[in-house]
């Protein structure tokens, strides 16, 4: 849920590919000298109890389901690659195995480690349902960007599913959040709402609107 959006775990995914109702939530904290924290939410409690009987099973419709162990060794593995990543530090997870809530959380010197994150996410899980995404800013003129373009790679798999599965997917989405330490005085994404104290922009999206493409993320804020 960044670079090829919803990487936080492959293995959580590979439930949601048969219960398909879950939020993605992105949260990123900037500073005004581009230091921050992001934060990234895969939480799929709107199906615990879907998700808890196929948790018994070995498999589904050909689907490997993983064991509460797995999932808890791949999320101490991305933990482990991104404590290794240069510009990133304090690297927590939080695993609810009960609701069946994963998040990963850490802090990033500049905007080059937080690309630097999302670039470890999206190479560690190669689950692809979106496009690509980066982010800029500049300390000087205040200017934060989130760069997407469209991939029909996540498309192409997503066609895959039957037309039951698809219809699955209508319940789930994808949510954005940008926190600033300064009020926001323009921003570019007619999707996005701007909070009442104008130091927050939040996106929410489907997940089947980003997968045909119909949503475009992108999104240029200027800062006071």
């Amino acid at each position: 849920m960044f670079r090829k959006i919803f990487y936080v775990t492959a293995l959580f995914l590979s439930c949601t590919i048969l219960t398909g109702c879950l939020d993605i939530v992105e949260e990123i904290d900037l500073k005004t000298n581009g230091s921050g924290q992001i934060k990234a939410t895969l939480n799929m409690s709107k199906s615990k109890t879907k998700v808890a009987s196929l948790m018994m099973l070995d498999q589904v419709n050909g689907i490997k389901v993983p064991s509460k162990t797995t999932i808890q060794n791949e999320v101490n593995a991305v933990v482990r690659l991104l404590k290794q990543t240069n510009g990133i530090s304090n690297v927590v997870s939080q695993l609810d195995l009960n609701n069946y809530i994963v998040s990963i959380k850490c802090d990033f010197n500049d905007v080059k480690a937080l690309n630097a994150f999302t670039k470890t996410l999206s190479e560690h899980f190669k689950i692809k349902i979106s496009g690509n995404t980066s982010y800029a800013y500049s300390p000087g003129t205040k200017i934060f960007e989130r760069q997407y373009k469209f991939s029909p790679e996540g498309k192409k798999e997503f066609g895959k599913l039957n037309a039951e599965n698809q219809k699955l997917f209508n319940d789930a989405y994808f949510t954005s959040i940008y926190r600033f330490s300064e009020p926001v005085k323009k921003q570019d994404n007619n999707l996005a709402k701007l909070s009442s104290n104008k130091k927050a922009v939040m996106l929410k999206a489907g997940v089947i609107g980003l997968v045909n493409g119909q949503v475009n993320l992108s999104n240029r804020i200027q800062l006071n």
